[in-house]
Formats: structure tokens, C-alpha cells, sequence
């Protein structure tokens, strides 16, 4: 059996974060409301209990929570052996509670039972960032500026190298062919030939911690990556969202 979980969620009128076992899955600001599927292998390491937080905050631009944001949400479990989304079961579903005017944000946490015939290598062989002796901040500056520069100076094959742990990780946990592993990378790759540039970091940002302090990455005001790539030609925006770690007994941060 190859099992595949999905969150099934829907939120409503509020900027929400999801996370698992405390590394993002998705955040986005929603004046309206959505509903969506998001895969969420990737952030399994491996079998066992595995941690959901879901979080709402005030809209962009808002200081206090609408009377109707809340925020629901199961996971799915599928089998993929056959190569289809053969439907096992589904968990529990829960609903945030009504917001509260004295507590700006609606949230909820549970967990659930994984069993996955793998085990990734990745941030939970990390230092713990909070503990560090450098400035953070500074470090993953100079790090997010020289994958810019790969970027925008063409040097694909360079960025790759860094980012090929990222994308085996997520090969191997959504069981991926080697085609379809090198489709997905390939699809980056073309948008940055195709006329997308890096942007430079943005004044506004900050570190958001995560992977129980063992991962960061920099964030924008709006909850979005620090990197963007926008296309001078059609106007349009990409956003590039890494995290970072730094191996036990190195001292240069990498992408996971």
C-alpha cells in the first residue's frame, strides 16, 4: 500500500496558516471563502503521530477577526498503488470556534496516525535555530541573496544542486517517478528561462521559525515568501517558497 493523506479544509473570511508537525503547508489571506485539497506527505517524515495547527488571523488590512471566520478541516486517506486515488478512509472533522472579540485570532490543533513505508532525511537532523549564536536574520539574508543572484544569473544547474534535497524529499514521499520528479523540477527551471527574474528582498521582512525551531525561512508582511519572481513582459508574479535548516556539525544554511 502506498497511502496518501490530503487535508481536506475550507476557511472562511480570515489570513489562515496551516501547518504540520509545525512546518507550513499553506497561508493565504481570504476575503470570501475557500475550500481545497492539499497533499501533505511531503511533511511527513515518517510513521507515527503526526500534528495539525490550524490558525486564522484578521484579514489584510484588518485589526480584528470578521463575526463569520472560522475554519474546518479532515484528512483523507488514499491508496496510490494502483497509480489511482483509491479512497481508505477519512479522520476526524473539526471546526474552529466562533471568534472572539477579545482574541484576534481562531484556531485548532489535533493529530492523526500516519503509517507511510518510508522515513525523509531532513530538518529533524537540524541545529535549533532559537539556540543559535548568530544572528539568524542576517545569515539567512546573505544565503536568500546568493540564490537570487544564481537565479537571475542563469546559473540553473547551481540552484538546482541546492534544491534537489527539497524536491527528492517530495519525490519520494508523494512517490514520484524519476520522470515526474524532473518534470516537477523542470517546471521551475522553465519559468526562470522564460523571463521571470528574482526580486530583491523586501524591507518588510522577518524569520518565521518552524520544524520546532529547527527550520526558518524569511517572510513577507502579507504571510508570502521572500522570494518572488515576477515576468517584466506579462506582468505576472511567482512566489518561490523555501525553508532552511543547518545540518548537525555544519554551519551554512540549506534548503529542505
Amino acid at each position: 500500500m502506498k497511502p496518501y493523506y490530503e487535508i481536506d479544509f475550507s476557511a472562511v473570511m480570515c489570513s489562515f496558516q496551516i501547518k504540520i508537525n509545525d512546518v507550513e503547508l499553506i497561508s493565504l489571506s481570504i476575503d470570501g471563502q475557500t475550500r481545497s485539497d492539499f497533499p501533505v506527505n511531503h511533511l511527513i517524515l515518517e510513521s507515527g503521530k503526526q500534528t495539525i495547527e490550524v490558525k486564522g488571523l484578521p484579514m489584510s488590512g484588518h485589526t480584528e477577526m470578521h463575526d463569520d471566520s472560522y475554519m474546518r478541516y479532515r484528512v483523507n486517506v488514499y491508496d496510490m498503488s494502483s497509480g489511482d486515488y483509491a479512497f481508505v478512509k477519512q479522520f476526524d472533522e473539526y471546526f474552529t470556534q466562533k471568534p472572539d472579540k477579545n482574541i484576534p485570532f481562531i484556531g485548532h490543533t489535533s493529530t492523526f496516525n500516519a503509517d507511510v513505508p518510508y522515513k525523509l532525511d531532513a530538518w529533524q537532523n537540524g541545529i535549533n535555530l532559537k539556540d543559535a549564536k548568530f544572528d539568524v536574520k542576517e545569515k539567512l539574508i546573505r544565503k536568500y541573496n546568493e540564490i537570487i543572484r544564481l537565479i537571475n544569473g542563469g546559473n540553473y544547474e547551481s540552484f538546482m544542486e541546492q534544491y534537489q534535497k527539497r524536491e527528492g524529499n517530495n519525490a519520494l514521499a508523494m512517490y514520484l517517478s524519476k520522470n515526474q520528479a524532473e518534470s516537477r523540477m523542470g517546471g521551475v527551471i522553465s519559468d526562470m528561462k522564460d523571463g521571470y527574474r528574482a526580486q530583491p528582498l523586501l524591507d518588510d521582512i522577518y524569520v518565521e521559525y518552524s520544524g520546532y525551531g529547527k527550520l526558518a525561512a524569511l517572510k513577507c508582511t502579507d504571510m508570502m515568501p521572500a522570494i518572488r519572481l515576477e515576468n517584466p513582459e506579462t506582468d505576472e508574479e511567482l512566489v518561490l517558497p523555501m525553508t532552511f535548516y543547518i545540518p548537525e556539525g555544519k554551519d551554512e544554511f540549506e534548503i529542505i
